[in-house]
This record gives C-alpha cells, sequence and structure tokens, in this order.
C-alpha cells in the first residue's frame, strides 16, 4: 500500500523458493494426546476424509473444492507432481504420557509415533495440555523431522513432515478459536455458532485446515511463502480472518448458517452416516438387562418404561417415544421392535466395583446369547468405576462372537456421582464450556435421566451399526453413530451449552421432549435422519 509521505513500500510477494512440494501418497496420522471424546475425534477425522475425497458431496461449497485450490501451486511449480492423501492410524495417548506440559522437543518426540515415510503426523493436544509458545504467539505449528525409512539398515532416513495443533477452549479460545469465541482484542462482534457444536474443536478444524495446506504446499520451509523464512506467512495463514465475502477485521465475512442449529459455515464436508453394507439389527430384537449393583426398584422402572415405550401398541401422546424410535425404521431394513427380555439382579457386585471392558462383555454374556436380535445391556450403578467412564464416555455398545454365534451388547453407567456434568448433560452444569443453567430432570433423578438419554444413544447405535459395519460417520475406531452424530442437541434451536427449544411441566418444572408409557416423561436426543441427512429432534 503506498504510504501517506509519497514513498513506496515495497509490498511482501507470496513466492515459491524452489524447494520440493510434499507429492506423491501420504498418509495422515492422527496421535490424539490427552483426552478426546470419540465425537470430537471424529470431527477433524471426518474433516480429513473429506479433504482426500474424490467423489463429490451432497452440497456445494465442499471441503474437497477448498482443498482443490492446493493443486494450482504443483501447477505452478516446476517441479509438477502429483499428491495423493489418505487417513492413516490413530494413536490415543490418553494417560500423557509425557506430562500434561510439553515442549517443542515433545512435540516431535509424539510426532514420531507416526509413519517415518510418506507421512503427515498430526499430534492433537487436548484442551488440559499446555505447549510451549501455545496462546502466546501460536495455535498450532508444522515442520519436518528425520524418520529411519527402513529401520537401521544402512543409516539410510528419510523425512517426515508433522503437525501440531491444540484445544485452546479453556486456554485461548479469543486468539485459537475465533470466531466461535470473543476475540482477545479488537471489535468484539457477536460469536459465531460453531458447527460441530463444539467450540475447541471446530477451531482446532480451522488450524488443522491452515496448517495442512501450509505442510502440502511449504514442508521443509522452501516452498511457498510470503515474508521472512522464519515468520512465514503461507497459503492459508497469509488470509488471515477471512472466512466469506466482505469480511473485515472482527468480521469473518458472509457465511451460510444452518437453519436447525444456527451454526456458522463455509463448507460441506463427506455425507454423513455412510452404510458399510454390514447387517443391521431389524424385525423383533428382545433387550436384555443386566443390573449390576444397588439400583431401586423406581430406578428400575424409569428404564424399563422407556425400553417398552419404543413400540408401545397404544397411542401415547405427541411428542412420543415410539415416534422418536420410528426414525430407526428409514434405515436399510426398515423397523425395528423391542421387547425387554431377562431382567438380571446383580447387587452383590459380583466382580468388584471397578470394571475392565472384559468384565462388561462377560457380564452380558450372562443373558444368553443364542439369537442374533438380542442385545444384552449392561448397567452400572453410581458406585461402580468402569474402564474408560466419564474420561472419554459415557456408556458404548459392541458385539461378541461365541463359536459360530453373536450377539450385540450395550454398557450405560450412573454417572450423579462421578461425572454428572460430562454424562448427564443437560441435567447438570456441564464440566466445559458455557454454563448455562441446568434443566430439571423429567423423572427426578439426574443420574437415571442421565442414563436414558446414554441408553438412547447407545440403543440407537447398536440396531443401526452392530457390528461395526452399519451406518457410521468418520473412522470405526473414532465412529459417530445415529444419534452421537447429533451430539447436544434436543430441540430446535440447539447450540453449544443450550439443549434447544424442549417442553417443560407445570408442576414440575421439569423438561422433556418425549412421552412414553405411564406417562412417563423422558429428554431424548436428536437422531440422524438417513432419508433427510439432518439431525431430526421431536421438538
Amino acid at each position: 500500500m503506498l504510504s501517506e509521505s509519497g514513498q513506496t513500500e515495497q509490498p511482501l510477494l507470496f513466492q515459491y523458493h524452489n524447494g520440493p512440494l510434499l507429492n506423491g501418497e501420504i498418509s495422515v496420522n492422527l496421535i490424539w494426546y490427552g483426552k478426546f471424546k470419540p465425537s470430537q475425534r471424529a470431527i477433524v477425522s471426518d474433516f480429513i476424509t473429506s479433504v482426500i475425497s474424490a467423489k463429490p458431496t451432497v452440497a456445494q461449497p465442499s471441503v474437497a473444492t477448498w482443498w482443490k485450490a492446493t493443486e494450482k501451486y504443483y501447477q505452478l511449480s516446476k517441479r509438477r507432481s502429483s499428491l495423493v492423501l489418505s487417513l492413516g492410524a490413530q494413536i490415543l495417548d490418553e494417560n500423557y504420557s509425557l506430562g500434561k506440559s510439553l515442549t517443542n522437543q515433545q512435540i516431535v518426540q509424539l510426532a514420531s509415533r507416526g509413519a517415518q515415510k510418506d507421512a503427515i503426523n498430526v499430534v492433537l493436544t487436548s484442551a488440559d495440555v499446555a505447549v510451549e509458545g501455545f496462546c502466546s504467539s501460536r495455535c498450532g505449528t508444522h515442520g519436518s523431522a528425520l524418520g529411519l525409512s527402513n529401520g537401521h539398515i544402512r543409516g539410510k532416513s528419510s523425512k517426515f513432515t508433522y503437525i501440531w495443533i491444540g484445544n485452546s477452549e479453556t486456554q485461548c479460545p479469543g486468539q485459537c478459536a475465533w470466531p466461535f469465541h470473543q476475540p482477545i482484542y479488537g471489535p468484539q462482534n457477536p460469536t459465531l455458532v460453531a458447527p460441530n457444536n463444539d467450540v475447541g474443536l471446530d477451531g482446532m478444524v480451522i488450524n488443522l485446515a491452515s496448517l495442512l495446506a501450509g505442510t502440502v504446499t511449504n514442508p521443509f520451509g522452501n516452498g511457498y511463502y510470503q515474508g521472512p523464512k522464519e515468520a512465514p506467512l503461507e497459503a492459508a495463514s497469509a488470509c488471515p480472518g477471512i472466512y466469506g465475502k466482505g469480511a473485515y477485521p472482527g468480521y469473518a465475512g458472509d457465511l451460510p448458517v444452518d437453519a436447525t442449529t444456527g451454526a456458522s459455515y463455509n463448507a460441506h464436508g463427506q455425507p454423513l452416516l455412510k452404510y458399510h453394507n454390514g447387517p443391521l439389527l431389524k424385525g423383533n430384537t428382545t433387550v436384555n438387562l443386566m443390573w449390576y449393583g444397588e439400583f431401586t426398584s423406581t430406578q428400575r422402572s424409569i428404564i424399563v418404561d422407556f425400553l417398552n415405550s419404543l413400540t408401545s401398541i397404544g397411542k401415547a401422546p405427541s411428542p412420543s417415544v415410539s415416534s422418536w424410535w420410528q426414525t430407526t425404521g428409514k434405515y436399510r431394513g426398515g423397523s425395528s421392535s423391542v421387547v425387554v427380555g431377562k431382567q438380571i439382579l446383580d447387587d452383590e457386585y459380583s466382580l468388584g466395583k471397578a470394571l475392565r471392558a472384559s468384565q462388561l462383555t462377560a457380564l452380558a454374556s450372562k443373558s444368553g446369547y443364542g439369537n442374533s436380535t438380542v442385545v444384552n445391556v449392561v448397567l452400572t450403578s453410581v458406585d461402580v468405576a468402569v474402564d474408560g467412564f466419564c474420561m472419554s464416555r459415557c456408556g458404548t455398545h459392541g458385539s461378541v462372537r461365541v463359536k459360530k454365534s453373536r450377539f450385540a451388547y450395550a454398557w450405560v453407567g450412573n454417572s450423579v456421582s462421578q461425572c454428572p456434568g460430562h454424562c448427564a448433560w443437560p441435567f447438570h452444569q456441564p464440566m466445559y464450556g458455557p454454563q448455562t443453567p441446568p434443566l430439571v430432570a423429567p423423572n427426578g433423578d439426574i443420574g437415571v435421566d442421565g442414563m436414558v438419554i446414554n441408553l438412547a444413544t447407545v440403543l440407537v447405535g447398536t440396531v443401526t451399526n452392530p457390528f461395526n459395519n452399519g451406518y457410521y460417520q468418520g473412522s470405526a475406531q473414532a465412529r459417530l453413530e445415529a444419534v452421537s452424530a447429533c451430539t447436544g442437541i434436543f430441540g430446535k434451536g440447539a447450540y453449544p451449552g443450550y439443549p434447544g427449544v424442549v417442553l417443560v411441566d407445570k408442576t414440575t418444572g421439569a423438561s422433556y421432549n418425549a412421552v412414553g408409557v405411564n406417562e412417563r416423561k423422558y429428554l431424548l436426543p436428536a437422531m440422524w435422519d438417513p432419508q433427510t441427512s439432518t439431525c431430526e429432534t421431536l421438538m
């Protein structure tokens, strides 16, 4: 820009510095350091999948179209080559093996756990991990390191590239998660609603996108960049704060807004919930219950009434639990009817009060497994700890093969004294994020009403993806399913920290969105509708 004095200031040009760009077949490996929910991991892995997808998405603009701009760099360079990315391994380090305060050297150490050749190894640190320079001067970084290409054969080595990004939600969201949070400095315009309902993770996607573009176009510090090599502006970082037309400092630009969630976005990823050609549980499905630990008869009746409401014959008041369940009939193969089968009580804690995953399947097996249309559900009481409970999950489902037969199982725990802010929201203040007032539980029991939400989630996941080859989004190891793809949504207008518009009982003040048998009221999460490709709520 010309200065007022009439002197000209030489502009910094975006230049190619004659070095190699990333080319060939490159795997993108994800190293998750710290605690991340499966839904959070899926947000990132789905973004990577959308980047590399050669198939057209349902709607434009798409992530793949955005990424296609990187091809122009290859066309302009004299070293013409092609780049083919693939989603590689996902490595979890939930035990913070290097502590919760990391140096740059330790970031490279973590990155080296990925592939040593033809790779971009992405280190993602959770919200409670401090990293050297994080928030003060950067939200992430990328670089390269030496790796052994063939073990130690003849001392040959190769370079791999790496990226690091951190979850800034509790440390500096105004710097590293804008425009989903008020900025630290500058104009204080209203924040945007995060498209995946997670300020920290959606901010990570922005930073990952920027660094991924920088990695492929300037992998070794001598590709495309502007300014000094020590502080380069790269393909995306040269355009900070611009997300749509008309952007200016403090304003992200003109962006589409999701009519249901109010979330802002500018790119569609690959369609959610792909069918992976495996069997679903359809027709008559028997749900057997293993009550592990102490439950009152009232607590048991809340859950049994919910299950009996799924396919109740009598006409229930609207909105009903059964109408919510009918969405499962839109998946391949038609409807699934639920009947409550055996109920086994183990109030003596036969396996103790700290259970491993293998012990959950052992408990599930006690209900029998002769029929493939059986789901054996284990419910653990408030004083039972389960491997992974509260840290990365509130429940789970899977399958077990016994000789020639295979049965599906599910587990849900009562979180009221362990992590109600994680597993019983919105009936308790959330552990992180906006601290809006909690809702009153419809059955007067925060723990069990929370269990109903999680049971609804895993039960729908079980019938639509019983053997991990049915309907899901993302990788099989970090999948989102029919309900977990719609996390945090209970009514129209939901956004982070707000469950959406729901009904309120005039007598008790309790919030609900579904009515079941015996006039029971429940709060049920949104479910992915495969016919409309949206998260459908009852309200």
